[in-house]
């Protein structure tokens, strides 16, 4: 089963600090145009250096990867080269050597790949009623339990044995 993770939200807490900043020079989030601007404008390299992680995520990705309980490929939303090279390059600084799929804003990550019974954990739940809609398993990454999704506040619960029960009942 192949398991896919967003980036933003799920494995670095960029949102957060975006939505601050945003917040900072005035633009109004429903300003796409203004929104998606500031997003290719970004200094990622930067805003990846001093952002946290979230719950101790890569910790728990390599322990997936050497539990060997998935296929994992990080699956996420650029707005720029220099994103795509920036989370590229965080991901790989440690020691990590997954793929990255970079989906255009815009596009639906479930056009970028195949969703049918395929994970998808996202904090975003627009993504994840589209992978639902395409065949796949949608999983909310969230402090708080979805009752639409599967869900997670940490990577870590994707191989514990309760989550596990969850998703053969979800299948």
């Amino acid at each position: 089963m192949n398991l896919y993770l967003d980036f933003d939200g799920v494995i670095a807490d960029t949102i957060s600090v975006t939505y601050k900043k945003i917040e900072e020079l005035g633009i109004d989030l429903k300003d796409v145009d203004k929104v998606s601007k500031f997003y290719r404008e970004l200094d990622w390299f930067y805003l990846l250096s001093t952002v946290g992680q979230i719950n101790n995520s890569i910790h728990h990705i390599k322990k997936i990867v050497k539990d060997g309980t998935y296929n994992i490929y990080i699956l996420t939303t650029v707005n720029s080269l220099d994103e795509v090279k920036a989370k590229s390059e965080y991901i790989r600084s440690f020691g990590l050597k997954l793929p990255i799929i970079s989906v255009p804003k815009g596009v639906n990550k479930c056009d970028m790949v195949p969703a049918n019974s395929n994970l998808l954990v996202d904090d975003y739940s627009g993504n994840l009623y589209l992978w639902e809609k395409a065949g796949g398993i949608g999983v909310k990454f969230s402090l708080k339990p979805s009752n639409e999704f599967l869900s997670i506040s940490s990577l870590g619960e994707l191989n514990s044995l309760p989550f596990m029960k969850r998703l053969i009942r979800r299948i």
